[in-house]
């Protein structure tokens, strides 16, 4: 338990030093056209908004089969019950019978 909390401590401490490293080093203004405008905007702002947005979909995607797997599992753990008292009552129903 307390390593799930190292590593999210680690990853905020990641996010954070990649945020300031990398609005210290771009302030490069550039124009980025979208299908219907254009903005200008700073390289730092531009990549930091990359950056997050890909992060995010990274953590929805890992998200999305982590809750496939959780589901499947669940599945498995309920036909497993089913199958032991199927054999319980095989058995029970073969001892009677013996």
């Amino acid at each position: 338990m307390k390593l799930k909390y190292i590593l999210t401590l680690v990853v905020v401490i990641a996010l954070i030093i990649v945020g300031i490293t990398v609005g210290a080093n771009n302030d490069q203004v550039i124009a980025v056209n979208y299908i219907i405008a254009k903005s200008d905007i700073q390289l730092s702002s531009l990549v930091a908004i990359l950056f997050g947005f890909g992060f995010l979909l990274g953590w929805l995607v890992t998200g999305f089969f982590y809750l496939k797997l959780k589901m499947r599992n669940i599945a498995l753990n309920r036909q497993i019950k089913k199958q032991l008292q199927q054999i319980n009552e095989l058995m029970t129903a073969r001892d009677k019978n013996a």
